[in-house]
């Protein structure tokens, strides 16, 4: 019986019996007032409970994808409680398990329609859970897709044209070219999360990158800038202390060496929390999932022009 019923029941209950001048009507009144402040508990903010966080990079595997990789992101598609990464290639969707030490390939579902007209001078894509459904855009088709779990198989759903950059937010490439906006205010990309404060309460959080490789943050009214900043980067709280931290790497040359740091907003940019130089290859790819209990880095390391990634996982 729901909460509503009860109460109404309570009322029924009440009015048939015997009148009395008091008690009756003070008990009915206490029992509503305890069930509301039931209800408003059960849907208050909850604290953010913090979780200690060890950098400990480790190599999960070399894993051949058929395609450049051009978005990675994490999410809990099947509703087991883990999140599963999904990388994004310019023709494929590919859903991996992660453990501690290893990932599992699950399943890949290819992109559908028509193909773009002009490609762009780079391939491009981008990656956005909402739900149980991954938005997936790629520059090699002039439509993204939705892809969603349907028994043990990844599926996919013709979708909008444009780029997904964050939940109901959408752009266009530049014609012919690998950034959005236009020729005066383009920019990369854009990530976004909510990510709860230190009471629980719920803050936007959304970063965009200009093409001069300065990234901007918003987190609800608060404002941060950094410089030199890669195309690869993720917000979120990893220690869960209600402060967000910005996952990134380096706008390196491709083909130079590079690295990825973790700096928590609000914070000395120059006192990284914490950084990993990667000598062969460059970063292509981050994402944040709960693997496990906990939030969890994932990079994916290329080299130039090569299909086939080294994921690392770095916490």
């Amino acid at each position: 019986m729901s909460t509503a019923t009860r109460l109404v029941f309570i009322s029924m209950v009440a009015f048939a019996q015997p009148a009395r001048a008091e008690g009756v009507l003070h008990d009915l009144a206490s029992e509503i007032a305890t069930r509301l402040d039931a209800l408003r508990a059960a849907h208050a903010p909850k604290p953010a409970v913090p979780v200690a966080v060890k950098w400990k990079p480790q190599r999960l595997s070399s894993i051949e994808l058929g395609a450049p990789l051009v978005a990675l992101t994490a999410g809990d598609l099947d509703g087991d409680g883990r999140a599963e990464l999904y990388a994004v290639t310019t023709h494929e969707v590919i859903a991996f398990a992660v453990g501690e030490h290893h990932v599992k390939e699950l399943s890949r579902v290819a992109f559908v329609g028509e193909p773009a007209v002009p490609a762009s001078r780079d391939p491009v894509g981008t990656a956005v859970v909402e739900g149980r459904v991954v938005y997936a855009s790629s520059s090699a088709f002039a439509r993204g897709i939705k892809v969603s779990w349907r028994g043990k198989q990844l599926a996919a759903d013709l979708g909008e044209s444009g780029f997904e950059l964050c939940a109901g937010e959408r752009a266009v490439l530049v014609a012919g070219r690998d950034y959005f906006g236009d020729d005066k205010n383009g920019y990369y990309g854009v990530r976004c999360a909510e990510i709860a404060d230190a009471a629980g309460k719920p803050q936007r959080a959304r970063a965009l990158l200009g093409m001069t490789g300065k990234l901007e943050v918003t987190v609800d009214a608060a404002h941060y800038a950094f410089a030199k900043i890669g195309t690869a980067f993720e917000l979120a709280d990893l220690d869960r202390d209600g402060k967000p931290e910005l996952v990134f790497a380096s706008a390196n040359a491709p083909g130079e060496a590079d690295e990825v740091r973790a700096v928590t907003l609000g914070d000395d940019e120059k006192k990284t929390k914490w950084k990993k130089a990667f000598n062969a290859g460059g970063v292509a790819g981050i994402a944040v999932g709960d693997f496990d209990g906990a939030p969890a880095v994932i990079a994916a390391v290329r080299l130039v022009g090569s299909t086939r990634v080294d994921l690392w996982r770095l916490n």
